[in-house]
């Protein structure tokens, strides 16, 4: 089962006594005014990859210039280079150029275990270097669908984890249906839903600053939610994913009826992970409308350069039918 004492590393209790320090600070209007000094900020490179085994590849390649200079600094790459290794071996790469100043890189294919490094030069910054490995599958794994309560599900991700590694783990749920909107209608209105994301019980993702309380890690990643977890914050080798089901936040759902849901597990690369805890931190930062902020927000694995190059892999199980409804 997950283990329930779980706490983000950016909220250990001297984290969390210097926020409530801030907050304190914050809320009795204490101001310090002060200058950013930006005389010697230099642009440099934004790159941005997630790298998926056996799919296409593609590495987003872009200019930041600071702040005080937006408004006159060129954002234009100037005489880009560029070399994609993979495994020490330089990679074919078609490039094109985008508007703003945007570089694209396309490649094909990396394997599982491949290791890949870009390095990046322009004639106005410094080399820029990124690497990662792409990850192995997902392990073998066993998908169970339990009722929670009335409204939610638990999808109880049963796997073989290796105890002599380090490994990150994610998992995005989507489902089928029909949406049954019946009170004060007089006649039932359907909808039928295809490949529609999960919802996470509200409540459940807040993230919590106390002693032994429990925050997962859910992300918005491609469009939906993506679960995350690393092997040592769990036991028994279980995840528990916790989810209900709903198509749009405006329209009131009475009932949802004949649905399937298809699991998709990955396994991460630990700079893909740490992005993603960063994404997680900076969505459901609580400090968030003071104009505090965490350091996690800032994570990058880009040597002179920021964003992210990140790899993963991917598995997709069958559709599986909620036979839950019936049991009601």
């Amino acid at each position: 089962m997950i283990n329930m004492s779980f706490r983000p590393k950016a909220f250990t209790p001297e984290w969390r006594n210097l926020l409530i320090i801030i907050t304190l600070l914050a809320l009795t209007g204490c101001k310090y005014p002060f200058d950013l000094e930006t005389a010697d900020v230099k642009p440099i490179p934004v790159i941005k990859s997630y790298i998926c085994a056996d799919s296409l590849v593609t590495i987003d390649i872009r200019k930041a210039v600071p702040l005080s200079q937006i408004a006159k600094a060129d954002s234009a790459l100037k005489g880009p280079s560029y070399t994609l290794l993979c495994n020490g071996v330089q990679v074919d790469c078609a490039q094109s150029m985008k508007g703003g100043g945007r570089m694209v890189l396309s490649a094909g294919a990396f394997r599982n275990g491949d290791k890949i490094e870009l390095v990046f030069e322009s004639d106005d910054m410094e080399t820029a270097v990124a690497g990662t490995v792409i990850p192995g599958a997902f392990p073998e794994h066993e998908l169970k669908l339990c009722r929670s309560n009335n409204a939610d599900r638990n999808l109880k991700i049963s796997y073989k984890d290796d105890p002599d590694t380090d490994d990150w783990y994610g998992a995005i749920v989507k489902w089928n249906g029909t949406q049954v909107q019946n009170v004060g209608l007089e006649e039932p209105q359907y909808n039928e839903v295809k490949d529609m994301h999960i919802i996470p019980p509200s409540g459940y993702d807040d993230l919590q600053i106390e002693p032994g309380a429990y925050s997962p890690i859910i992300v918005s990643f491609g469009g939906t939610y993506m679960y995350v977890w690393k092997d040592s914050d769990e036991e028994d080798n279980e995840y528990d994913l916790c989810y209900n089901y709903r198509a749009q936040w405006d329209v009131r759902i009475d009932e949802v009826k004949d649905v399937e849901i298809q699991c998709t597990l990955f396994r991460l690369s630990s700079e893909m992970y740490r992005h993603l805890f960063a994404e997680y931190d900076r969505q459901n930062n609580p400090f968030k409308d003071m104009g505090l902020s965490s350091p996690a927000f800032t994570y990058t694995n880009v040597k002179n350069g920021t964003g992210c190059l990140c790899g993963y892999s991917a598995v997709r199980s069958q559709w599986i039918e909620d036979t839950l409804f019936e049991q009601q």
